[in-house]
């Protein structure tokens, strides 16, 4: 046991049983590569809802009270006139009509199936607000035209206040045996007949979105982009270490190991889960990135041992005694800070921390028993440009030293500086906009919607009776709410129960202005109520908006574009209005996807607060234990996590928004940054315990072997990250900036005040 601690008994090990190495190496990908057929694509916009989180639970149980919320919605628009013409009418029948064959579809609302309520005496009529309009004369459209102002269901909801824009709502409820392949048949039939209508009405404007077509294009565009940025992303790291490092072999051996760490990584995960959402197109990126860097570690120092007097086989004996434990603690460590991820309530988040930290462990398996023992066989020639990496390396290392007690004070107080900034940052997610406008009009169309009618920002409360949802004092509990909110600034249209028996009784009174109440009597308002149910047409019942006990009703309102900051503020406003003015536990949280995103980032950096905590605890205790220095292992503490804050203050500056994938950065920044510290310390220590070096030597050395690696490996982690920026899901992007401007700012402060730190803890307590 004791000699398998032993470095140098390891790394003699691997050279002496290579064939071996390299042939566990191979069953290692041949095994995990039979998990990459068991990888599907989750488009569910649902896997990213927080867990345990009381919008998200109070969301799934109104969608299981009542009928899905999934859709997609068609913008019908005019640039002259409005829609009240023969042309536009009809079309917005065809359309309808043919919504209702959209596969999976479980209801379709528009302006031409509106239930459009009349009375005779006591008999009352529902009947479609638009039928057979193609033989609607000027003055049967003007009288329509008219009659919508005063249908408060409708106008400002599914018809816009100016009339230039009608909305078509279809809401869908698929089995989810297989959502991708679901929502491909349903939006590819709604697309079909769209762009029939398109070629046939040009001089109409139609558009789609919705959180369904959203969830379709999700799978497609990741398809489409994988073989296009995997490529892009290796062939620029593979460039850069050329350019760096002049040398084929190391950029031959480093594309072989990026090659099967992806596929082995990629495998292992169909075997843990096999689902995958968009943002895993980080996982494959992060891990050849994050191999290289291993590489990167091996080959300079097989470089630097390299020369005429001395053979491949014991230049790689050398550097695989000086990585071995450097590069398994710099895994260890990176694996830690990817698997606080764990601790994030999202499915997908959780998805890609551990997808990367097998990957790393995969990266580094594969370095030592693959690379190591393969590269060892050949009679390679010393890199071309290692002189002027330890020369170039040499002076940065003889600036820092000399100028170790300035850059003890220079550096933290930029930092410091830096740091004040952070509380400027702000949460913000908005799922319609999560695709580039580059690839997709999606964002564009979104905004076009709301523009011009709103509906893309639907909250929903569900509101409680104490007996059945006919009952009057409970409606005029449900009207006092929905009158209050339409009187906020944000509130472009309330959907509400109370509405439609307000509506019913001045429609049996003559459509008398003074009857727009709710029925006093309890009995008469049950039997409106019943008899309303009773003549609407089959599919546009209201299982949308009433529970099946009658005990309960959904209420929406329909909201201006709003920022996530913008929302938390109006929905602590309704939250106080309803505990102040409305019986107690009578109206629920809103909830929606808008909503529920409006608070996910703000949850998750919170959580993710607590996962960096833990994750610097674990790291500092890691390399506390492998390096046996308690001093040695909180000194690097200050250099792990000064970098996070300090890009978090930078951020703040140039941008100020965290999403989702900005939080995450936290952790996954923390492990990588790592990796830099460990390296030079490991190369530190070893000067000063094995070669007995002065503090001010030991820091030369370290920057003569690790500091050119240092500069590669960062310059190659920010080109690999940066080709992310091409992705077509826009969290990515911030993500990726955020995670550049750490990893420059961690090379900055390992290379200037981590050797200060060093140099004058050893002089001061040594």
């Amino acid at each position: 046991m004791k000699k398998l601690l032993d470095v140098n008994f390891l790394a003699e090990s691997i050279m002496r049983y290579r064939p071996i190495c390299i042939i566990i190496s191979l069953l290692i990908l041949a095994g995990l590569a039979q998990g990459l057929s068991k990888i599907s694509f989750n488009p569910d916009i649902n896997a990213f809802f927080p867990e345990n989180d009381p919008i998200t639970t109070s969301h799934l149980k109104i969608e299981d009270t009542y009928s899905s919320m999934d859709n997609a919605v068609i913008g019908i628009g005019v640039k002259e006139g409005t829609v009240f013409s023969n042309e536009t009418l009809s079309l917005i029948e065809d359309l309808t009509e043919k919504a209702w064959k959209t596969p999976h579809s479980l209801r379709v609302d528009s302006l031409s199936n509106y239930s459009y309520v009349s009375a005779n005496g006591d008999d009352l009529f529902i009947e479609p607000f638009i039928e057979n309009s193609s033989n609607y004369d000027l003055k049967t459209l003007k009288e329509k035209e008219i009659i919508i102002e005063g249908e408060e269901l409708a106008y400002g909801a599914i018809i816009s206040k100016d009339k230039k824009t009608s909305l078509i709502n279809i809401v869908f409820d698929p089995p989810r045996n297989d959502i991708e392949r679901e929502y491909q048949e349903s939006l590819n039939y709604v697309l079909g007949f769209l762009e029939e209508a398109r070629k046939t009405h040009p001089e109409v404007d139609l558009i789609i979105s919705g959180i369904v077509y959203m969830e379709y294009q999700s799978p497609m565009l990741l398809k489409a982009q994988m073989p296009k940025l995997m490529p892009t992303a290796i062939l620029i790291i593979l460039l850069t270490l050329f350019l760096l490092l002049r040398s084929l072999v190391a950029v031959t051996g480093s594309f072989m190991v990026i090659l099967v760490s992806v596929v082995s990584a990629m495998g292992s995960i169909g075997f843990m889960s096999g689902d995958i959402a968009q943002p895993f197109i980080m996982v494959p990126i992060l891990i050849a990135t994050l191999a290289v860097a291993d590489c990167v570690h091996l080959f300079s120092l097989y470089f630097q041992n390299l020369d005429s007097s001395t053979k491949s086989k014991e230049a790689m004996l050398e550097s695989l005694k000086l990585n071995l434990q450097p590069l398994f603690l710099t895994s260890l460590t990176t694996a830690i800070g990817f698997l606080t991820l764990n601790l994030a309530p999202v499915e997908p988040l959780r998805g890609i921390g551990n997808g990367v930290a097998v990957g790393v462990f995969l990266a580094f398996i594969f370095t030592i028993l693959l690379l190591a023992p393969i590269v060892s066989y050949f009679n390679v020639g010393q890199s071309k440009n290692i002189n002027f990496q330890r020369n170039f390396a040499k002076k940065l290392g003889l600036f820092s030293i000399k100028n170790y007690k300035k850059l003890l004070f220079i550096v933290p107080a930029i930092s410091c500086f830096l740091l004040a900034f952070i509380p400027l940052n702000k949460t913000n997610d908005n799922p319609l906009e999560f695709y580039s406008e580059r690839y997709t009009t999606s964002a564009a169309d979104s905004k076009w919607i709301s523009q011009r009618i709103g509906g893309t920002f639907p909250v929903s409360y569900e509101l409680k009776s104490q007996g059945t949802v006919s009952d009057p004092d409970f409606l005029r509990e449900v009207d006092k709410f929905s009158e209050w909110l339409t009187s906020n600034e944000e509130v472009l249209h309330v959907s509400s129960l109370s509405k439609i028996m307000k509506n019913l009784n001045k429609t049996l009174h003559g459509k008398k202005e003074e009857w727009n109440v709710i029925p006093e009597e309890p009995d008469l308002s049950a039997q409106y109520l019943f008899f309303y149910e009773m003549s609407l047409p089959y599919g546009l019942d209201l299982t949308n908006s009433i529970s099946q006990n009658k005990e309960s009703i959904k209420l929406v309102a329909s909201l201006k574009e709003l920022g996530s900051l913008e929302y938390r503020e109006f929905n602590q406003r309704v939250n106080d209005y309803a505990l102040k003015h409305m019986p107690k536990d009578m109206v629920s949280i809103g909830t929606g996807t808008r909503p529920i995103f409006a608070f996910m980032s703000k949850l998750l950096f919170t959580q993710l607060i607590y996962a960096l905590g833990i994750g610097i605890v674990l790291i500092t205790t890691t390399i506390i234990l492998f390096f046996r220095s308690f001093k040695y292992g909180i000194l690097t503490s200050v250099t792990n996590v000064l970098p996070v804050g300090v890009a978090f203050g930078v951020w703040a500056i140039v941008s100020g928004e965290i999403s989702m994938l900005v939080g995450i950065g936290m952790g996954t920044t923390l492990g990588i940054i790592v990796d830099f510290t460990v390296h030079f310390l490991s190369k530190y220590l070893h000067a000063r315990r094995q070669k007995n070096l002065g503090a001010e030597e030991a820091a030369e050395y370290a920057f003569e072997t690790v500091g050119f690696a240092l500069l590669i490996t960062s310059l190659s982690l920010i080109a690999g990250f940066l080709v992310l920026l091409q992705a077509f899901f826009i969290p990515i992007h911030g993500f990726v900036l955020f995670s550049s401007i750490a990893f420059l700012s961690a090379l900055i402060i390992d290379l200037l005040l981590f050797p200060a730190l060093l140099i004058t803890w050893d002089k001061r307590y040594n």
